[in-house]
């Protein structure tokens, strides 16, 4: 019943999934109890593997141990010359890695029916009717053609060695800890159960690991907390599989390394593993050469290696997917990328293409497609005051149309984060128009782009030319071209100051942007940055950033046991702060940073 009890499992989680992205509260909350039942049957199915596997190891000791006492002779002594033969006791040896575990067989590996009254067998119901048996079978698991809208579906070309059938492992230069299928069959139904299991325990694992501190009360719920470690050598382990759970391991692999850890600042040296990675990609795309998932994840290692140029070129000079929810991804990313590279005009052309694609966040994709034709407003005011009031217009209609698409979706019963965020923005700005006596994008406060840059850390992406463009946006909010900088509040004050700092982090001047950090910023009350319509981030941003500013300044072992209490103190303030804006999200940065801190020794009492 392994089999079923997998798919029982999977069929959970993505109910859990379904029922968490639900607008009810309930619905939620069910969901998560149902990742908690997941979450029992995939660690009962790996306890079974694991118990199976070291009564295997301990039968083979055993019969290395009596081997002489179990062998019967068909003919000579070993060590004889001639026709001789041998043939060794069965109940000595573990069952063969190419048989079928039994549940018989599942405790210590070996065939011992001494072991049966551990199992609970049932006698099947003779009563049934003859004719509730059907005369053949019914069902449809193989066919000779598929039928319907399936037939023009496909995962590989024309090539035998892509097949999905096959069901060989890749042999890679790194190996993991834990269960190896030889250590039990090579039937198809095991490597489904084994790269199953290993898959979705580790996405639970991993999932459950990055829960920030902001939804840290959804662990009470569960019962249990993640790890991290654990979750992605399991769905390591998993890749090693050319079936669909492999594929499915390698694309949530890829996507934590390319994705959740090009996201946070404070890893250690090992924490990306760029050659594994690039070469579970090379494999993937020869295993699925059509498929342009993987392309994504090409686009998103350029982009990591601060090659912005080559991740565009990628993801817009490609074929276009027959699936609309994978070109939509290509499109968000390249908006990203663009957005990064400051081509505005790009930038804001792709994201309104992704409202096209996607049902989510069309609030936050017109309010960056706006943003953007701000930039180019306030680049061609002075130069050329016609081509700016064109970028104005676009910019004026785009961002008029926002809160009409925010609070359209909502997660676990509450509006999107970033849809909260960019509808109080609009609602800023359009208060200060009219209280300024000014057009609405002259309200338009610190550069918005640069703002969404810093939230998605664009920053550790781009190259110096890119960051001295960056710095080159900043400044305009506080030189002559901005006659409105005066009346501006601290909380804009605090936008500029915490944006160029995490600018000058990453140009590596780590002194000057901490000193800005601490006069600008943090020498002020928390009470100052609360009120109607402000930006409240700051001030924790700010004291995160101290801590980013901190581990970047180390050496590469960390052996400055001050600096470690330093950098942990910082963070133990953000992760305890009271609620802000985005808060969730600085909060992933938070928790990947303390996990990372918690490998060294600070000298803490």
């Amino acid at each position: 019943g392994s089999e079923f009890a997998l798919c029982h499992a999977e069929s959970q989680l993505m109910s859990a999934v379904v029922a968490v992205l639900n607008e009810s509260l309930t619905e939620s909350i069910k969901g998560f109890y149902k990742l908690r039942t997941a979450y029992k049957t995939l660690d009962g199915l790996l306890q079974a593997e694991d118990k199976y596997r070291k009564g295997a190891s301990a039968s083979i000791a055993s019969t290395s141990r009596n081997s002489l006492d179990s062998q019967r002779f068909t003919g000579v002594v070993p060590g004889g010359s001639g026709d001789e033969s041998m043939s060794v006791s069965r109940t000595s040896l573990p069952k063969p890695p190419t048989e079928r575990a039994t549940p018989a067989t599942l405790g210590n590996g070996v065939d011992d029916d001494d072991d049966d009254d551990e199992f609970e067998f049932v006698d099947a119901d003779e009563g049934l009717p003859s004719d509730s048996v059907p005369a053949h079978y019914l069902g449809h698991l193989v066919t000779s053609e598929p039928q319907g809208p399936f037939q023009k579906l496909s995962l590989n070309d024309e090539h035998p060695s892509n097949s999905i059938s096959a069901t060989t492992k890749v042999d890679y230069s790194v190996q993991d800890e834990g269960a190896d299928l030889s250590d039990f069959s090579n039937h198809p139904v095991d490597e489904f159960i084994h790269s199953g299991s290993n898959l979705c325990f580790g996405i639970l694992q991993l999932m459950l690991s990055l829960i920030p501190p902001a939804f840290s009360k959804l662990l009470y719920i569960i019962g249990f907390k993640g790890d991290r470690e654990r979750g992605i050598k399991m769905l390591w382990q998993a890749t090693h599989y050319s079936n669909i759970n492999g594929a499915l391991a390698g694309l949530i692999t890829l996507g934590y390394y390319n994705g959740m850890i090009g996201f946070c600042d404070i890893l250690t040296a090992d924490a990306y593993p760029k050659d594994r990675c690039r070469a579970l990609l090379a494999d993937m795309r020869e295993r699925y050469p059509r498929s342009h998932l993987w392309l994504l994840e090409e686009a998103r290692m350029h982009a990591g290696d601060r090659e912005l140029e080559k991740a565009v070129d990628l993801t817009s000079k490609s074929s276009r997917s027959p699936l609309k929810q994978v070109e939509a991804l290509q499109w968000f990313e390249n908006s990203l990328n663009c957005m990064y590279l400051h081509r505005y005009s790009d930038c804001s052309a792709s994201f309104q293409k992704c409202v096209t694609l996607n049902n989510w966040s069309h609030g936050l994709y017109y309010y960056i497609a706006g943003v953007a034709h701000v930039e180019e407003y306030r680049l061609h005011k002075a130069s050329n005051p016609k081509l700016a009031q064109v970028h104005a217009k676009k910019a004026t209609d785009l961002l008029n149309i926002v809160p009409q698409h925010t609070g359209k979706k909502k997660f676990m019963a509450r509006q999107l984060p970033f849809d909260i965020f960019v509808l109080r923005k609009i609602r800023k700005w359009e208060h200060r128009a009219k209280e300024w006596g000014v057009e609405f994008v002259d309200a338009v406060g610190v550069s918005p782009i640069e703002e969404m840059i810093y939230f998605w850390n664009g920053y550790k992406r781009m190259r110096t030319e890119h960051l001295e463009t960056s710095l080159a946006r900043l400044a305009w909010s506080e030189s002559s071209a901005n006659p409105l900088w005066a009346r501006e509040g601290l909380d804009e004050h605090a936008i500029l100051h915490v944006l160029r700092a995490a600018t000058l982090r990453n140009l590596g001047r780590t002194g000057k942007a901490e000193e800005l950090l601490k006069r600008e910023v943090i020498s002020h009350e928390w009470s100052s940055f609360k009120g109607h319509l402000k930006d409240n981030w700051t001030l924790p941003v700010a004291h995160y950033e101290m801590a980013v500013n901190l581990w970047t300044e180390m050496d590469a072992e960390r052996s400055d046991k001050a600096m470690l209490r330093e950098c942990s103190g910082w963070l133990e303030k953000v992760g305890g702060w009271e609620s802000y804006e985005l808060d969730a999200r600085i909060g992933l940065k938070v928790t990947t940073a303390r996990d990372t801190l918690k490998k060294y020794d600070t000298g803490a009492a």
